[in-house]
């Protein structure tokens, strides 16, 4: 059970190291504990995304003053080498996270976020900590979603099995 909430710290801070490897292994190795270590790891890796939000909220002005201008240099660079799905992929990512401090649309967009990961929860992690969303908030709506979206994939994983037999 620590190695489920340890490996959801790690994939909080190591991407390589993905949460949904955990839950689609979960039932094979765990096939009557799955459900227990898939809540463990998001345990783990929501403790992990609290500590970027923290960090995100208390370092946001610095942040923000340098990563605006390495932003400007580096999107001129860049928008000339994207692909027109990709430009629009990124308008769209960047809306939904320019609603986060919306009383009613911000929920939504950390639930999609850590629900089915567009925007990516990392982004949108440190984007409520910068915008200062209510810390309550963002971890009991990152809780769900993540929760939600690990043990559907462990549940179609464990359905998979139930049909291969």
């Amino acid at each position: 059970m620590i190695g489920a909430v340890v490996f959801g710290l790690l994939s909080a801070y190591f991407p390589p190291l993905n949460a949904e490897i955990y839950a689609v292994a979960a039932p094979v190795i765990f096939p009557d504990l799955w459900v227990v270590h898939v809540s463990a790891m998001t345990g783990g890796l929501v403790i992990g995304k609290v500590t970027h939000f923290v960090a995100a909220e208390k370092g946001a002005e610095a942040f923000m003053k340098r990563r605006e201008q390495k932003e400007l240099r580096a999107a001129d660079k860049a928008r000339r080498s994207r692909s027109a799905f990709r430009r629009r992929l990124e308008r769209w990512s960047k809306a939904m996270i320019d609603l986060l401090d919306r009383p009613h649309l911000g929920p939504l967009v950390l639930l999609a976020s850590a629900g089915v990961g567009f925007p990516p929860l990392a982004v949108v992690t440190v984007a409520a900590g910068i915008k200062h969303i209510s810390l309550a908030l963002f971890v009991v709506v990152t809780t769900l979603g993540c929760l939600a979206r690990f043990l559907i994939t462990a549940w179609l994983v464990v359905q998979g099995i139930e049909l291969s037999f």
